[in-house]
């Protein structure tokens, strides 16, 4: 049995696995590593519920860094048309402070 275990992620995936790991300062390797820990140690609930404040945190750095960000308001008003005959266009981040 061998001491490592190599995964190759491509396309969506692993461009997502990229963008969340440089959002948190991390190079991809070590943000999987810390995910699969997570996973492992808090069982498969326990972790999407951690990983969604982990996200939420990571995102509100990066709002706080980058003053890059959707206001609620349009967001609300986005998803509310969605069930309706005349949906709005999704809402874009943009420069808010």
């Amino acid at each position: 049995m061998a001491d490592t275990l190599a995964i190759s992620l491509t396309g969506p995936l692993a461009d997502e696995v990229r963008a969340a790991a440089e959002a948190r300062g991390l190079s991809p390797e070590d943000y999987v590593r810390q995910q699969l820990a997570w996973d492992i140690a808090l069982g498969d609930e326990e972790a999407e519920d951690a990983l969604g404040v982990e996200e939420d945190i990571a995102a509100y750095e990066d709002f706080e860094r980058t003053g890059i960000g959707i206001p609620g308001e349009e967001v609300e008003a986005w998803l509310r048309s969605l069930t309706t005959d005349n949906p709005l266009p999704r809402p874009r981040p943009r420069k808010l402070k």
